[in-house]
């Protein structure tokens, strides 16, 4: 199984409208096959967000990622983070 990691690294003062910006896609990557998901705030940078998304095939993970969803959502948020949004790939070697 992998993982596919979203970090956002957020400018100054937009958390909470990120936030409810982003809750729509939260949960959606069940939808299209993913294992599980994790979604959380770092507590040293509160303009930290990490989403995580668990799955055993990566095109499902693709499916979701250019879904016309996940795109408007991506729309939605531009410029409320300031680095290029670029999945990382990690794999779970356990995992409870």
């Amino acid at each position: 199984m992998d993982s596919a990691q979203l970090d956002y690294a957020l400018t100054p003062f937009r958390a909470q409208k990120f936030v409810d910006l982003y809750r729509p896609a939260i949960r959606r990557p069940l939808s299209y096959g993913a294992h599980g998901f994790l979604f959380y705030r770092s507590e040293e940078d509160s303009d930290h967000f990490v989403h995580m998304s668990f799955w055993e095939d990566r095109a499902d993970f693709q499916r979701w990622w250019f879904s016309q969803e996940m795109q408007d959502v991506r729309v939605a948020i531009s410029g409320l983070h300031g680095q290029p949004l670029l999945p990382k790939w990690n794999t779970v070697l356990e995992r409870g």
